[in-house]
């Protein structure tokens, strides 16, 4: 390239949110972005041979990579033979990655015959300065280290508050909304967490997919996107395929499937392997963050549990149907194990309806012929249901027995002193990061040093008060009667007084029906195991008493 000839330059500037001083309160452009441009500017006064043909301004863009709108239009104009010269504040404006800033730099712009300038960093492609070539690479490689270190450095932040429970994505699940207060925790939308706990009703009351979202269309139910918009908050999403969303079953069964309405708290689900990838994808279950009541919880978690238990079960509704028959999914083979299916048939002008084996429907020979009527089955199923409901009820009293026993006391006291012990551990911990300080300060640690244990310190202060949580959660839960050793009875003392089975009452009561023959069915019924073993500690504290008594 000639010194002599003249030149159409680019002015390129870029500013990263990582860099803190992004567009805020309407601005066009940053402070920083205005000063990029002003120095450049500056530098052409004295540039005779150079004339500014457009400014090409990123601002928001990562350095990482070099996707960015203003720099692609740029290459166009370059490909086109409009620009033959670009001009950046330094290096780090033009870009962060080391391989692509140099790959642009020594190849593409000189195979281009565009001449490259860097004001601050003294770099001129026209010039003939040998040094200031080898000094490029180097440049190129600390600003893609600094891109590195801030990354990490962030991610390492991020997580911490995950741990640590706080709510860090940018929307929140339909049903909460973020404290006005503190914009890392959730509180309760109550006219959305309504919506949801209708939705978790009618799928237990045995509605489809299909219908929940049909009823919630009908009765002008804003869709969670929809009711966004109507708070003021615009979200691009691909599930949207009409001007104005509408509630689909997928848009349910994602409710029905979220766990955050248990109170539980899932973060880090998806994520980029690593700075210079932005594109993200979903991690293993196993990865993600999870922390158990880090909110106030829409469903309770015994629901949640139920409604995951019935999206597995294969249930069809009937064509002029709009929900499920009581029995739906929940009626077996004793013998095969397959599902029995509801079969209508006509007979002498009377209509009658029978529950068979699905495997001797298709091939007779794979099972034998369990048929059950579909009376007989309903009048023996809610004779073993309000049989069972009348024994809990006999055992309500282990309750207080239970509660007001030695064994709770010295329970609750366990846990008083672990949170104890912990926040003194706590404490201790908070303590030495303090001190680390000094220490840097004294000389008796490295830079390198003082970083890594500040890290470690805040990393085992965040588990420790994490533990203390659990601890406070465990003992409140006992305190309070809400283990789920004793909600069980509740659930089946509230379904006293049946004269009939809906479908409400079977999927909260019941677990499986086996049909043993036309007149032989077990039925299977929900927390047996619970059942069984606070019969076995209401017999052993009886046995124990009766013992006493003796001496």
């Amino acid at each position: 390239m000639s010194k002599n000839k003249s030149y159409n330059a680019a002015v390129y500037l870029r500013l990263s949110k990582e860099d803190g001083d992004v567009t805020e309160g309407g601005k066009t452009v940053s402070n920083s972005i205005a000063n990029q441009e002003e120095l450049v500017r500056d530098y052409l006064k004295s540039q005779a041979d150079i004339r500014v043909y457009s400014v090409y301004k990123d601002d928001g863009y990562s350095g990482v990579n070099f996707d960015r709108p203003m720099f692609q239009k740029m290459l166009e104009d370059i490909k086109s033979g409009a620009v033959n010269c670009v001009i950046v504040k330094d290096l780090s404006r033009f870009g962060r990655n080391y391989i692509e800033s140099g790959r642009y730099i020594e190849k593409i712009f000189p195979m281009l015959g565009v001449r490259f300038i860097a004001v601050n960093d003294h770099y001129d492609s026209l010039s003939e300065d040998t040094g200031a070539d080898m000094i490029i690479p180097f440049k190129n490689l600390i600003n893609d280290a600094y891109c590195r270190d801030i990354s990490i450095k962030v991610r390492s932040h991020l997580d911490m508050k995950r741990k640590n429970g706080e709510y860090i994505g940018a929307f929140v699940a339909y049903g909460y909304r973020k404290d006005p207060e503190d914009k890392n925790r959730l509180i309760i939308d109550d006219y959305a967490a309504g919506v949801v706990r209708d939705i978790f009703d009618m799928k237990k009351k045995g509605m489809s997919h299909y219908s929940i979202a049909k009823k919630l269309n009908d009765e002008g139910i804003l869709s969670p996107l929809e009711y966004m918009k109507s708070r003021g908050i615009n979200l691009n999403t691909s599930f949207q395929r009409r001007s104005k969303s509408r509630w689909s079953h997928s848009s349910v069964l994602r409710i029905l499937q979220n766990e955050m309405y248990t109170g539980t708290l899932i973060q880090g689900k998806t994520g980029t392997p690593n700075y210079k990838i932005k594109v993200r994808s979903g991690k293993a279950e196993d990865a993600w963050v999870k922390i158990p009541d880090a909110h106030e919880a829409i469903i309770p978690k015994s629901d949640f549990r139920l409604v995951q238990d019935l999206l597995l079960r294969d249930t069809k509704i009937a064509p002029d149907a709009d929900t499920l028959y009581p029995f739906s999914g929940m009626v077996f083979c004793a013998d095969c194990g397959a599902p029995m299916v509801r079969k209508p048939v006509s007979s002498g002008g009377n209509r009658y309806v029978y529950y068979i084996c699905s495997e001797n429907k298709r091939d007779k020979s794979s099972c034998k012929s369990h048929r059950i009527s579909e009376p007989v089955l309903e009048r023996a199923v809610l004779q073993a249901v309000t049989d069972h409901i009348d024994n809990v009820l006999m055992i309500e009293r282990a309750l207080q027995v239970i509660e007001e026993a030695p064994m709770t006391a010295s329970n609750v006291l366990k846990y008083e002193e672990r949170i104890r012990n912990k926040s003194e551990e706590v404490e201790k911990i908070k303590r030495r990061k303090l001190r680390l300080y000094e220490d840097l300060t004294d000389g008796i640690l490295t830079n390198d040093e003082y970083e890594l244990l500040r890290e470690q310190y805040g990393h085992q202060i965040a588990k420790g008060e994490e533990a203390i949580r659990a601890f406070i959660n465990e003992k409140q839960m006992i305190l309070d009667k809400r283990t789920d050793q004793h909600q069980w009875i509740e659930e089946f003392i509230s379904h006293k007084g049946l004269t009939e089975l809906s479908r409400n009452d079977v999927v909260h009561l019941i677990d499986k029906i086996e049909v043993v023959d036309s007149h032989h069915i077990n039925v299977k019924l929900r927390f047996a195991d619970e059942y069984e073993r606070i019969m076995e500690q209401l017999s052993m504290m009886e046995a124990n008493a009766a013992r006493k008594e003796a001496i």
